[in-house]
């Protein structure tokens, strides 16, 4: 039997049939191979499952044929009746909204859909934080990763993702509830004087490095 190697797997990306790219071997990988296939401005969770943001979605649904989309966002006009079978989640990109009771019934809406090996496109208004969400609760639940993992799988194929800290709060008590324990928390962060999930520190490095060498920035 051939060993697929790591150029093998990139070749097949976007295949029916595409071999499963794990552990050090994906971290190899750069965002446009891992997104290989996909249209204008849509990442590719996993197999099957895709997120993107409204601008990209026209595109997206004429290029996938999803069996099924997962619209969050309720500010945006309702597509054409003819779209795509669709879910809605009616939530505001806020801290405060209750993303709890659509984690589980997304998650399990994606694994039905993938299941008939039918494609699933979820999307907000910029892809970044309610259908990110949605996607790492479906991560942690049927693909069985920790909350940490699922974040920096998504993450390496879509780097701009920012769940807001309300959502990940939520994420965190999600994975807590699954498996007895969480694999991310919440820290403290100075530069911006509020806590914030310990997988976005990095991001704050630069900032702190910043203050730390010329104090805080005044406004003039």
């Amino acid at each position: 039997m051939k060993v697929l190697t790591v150029e093998d797997k990139v070749a097949n990306v976007g295949n029916e049939n595409e071999p499963r790219v794990d552990g050090n071997e994906s971290d190899k990988l750069t965002k446009e191979e891992l997104n290989r296939g996909c249209p204008l401005g849509v990442s590719r969770v996993i197999d099957l499952v895709y997120v993107c943001g409204a601008h990209a979605l026209p595109g997206a649904v004429k290029a996938l044929h999803p069996g099924l989309v997962v619209n969050a966002a309720p500010e945006l006009p309702p597509p054409p009746e003819d779209y795509a079978p669709r879910y809605y989640v009616p939530l505001l990109d806020t801290p405060n909204s209750d993303m709890h009771p659509y984690m589980e019934r997304v998650a399990d809406l994606i694994n039905e859909v993938v299941s008939r090996n039918e494609v699933v496109l979820v999307h907000c208004v910029a892809g970044v934080s309610r259908s990110v969400t949605l996607c790492l609760a479906y991560l942690v639940k049927w693909q069985k990763m920790t909350l940490r993992d699922a974040y920096h799988h998504l993450k390496q194929r879509r780097p701009q993702i920012r769940p807001n800290t309300g959502f990940f709060k939520q994420l965190i008590k999600f994975e807590e509830r699954l498996f007895g324990e969480a694999s991310v928390k919440m820290v403290y962060c100075e530069a911006i004087d509020k806590e914030i999930p310990d997988v976005y520190e990095p991001d704050y490095s630069g900032m702190m490095w910043f203050r730390q060498r010329y104090g805080p920035i005044e406004n003039s």
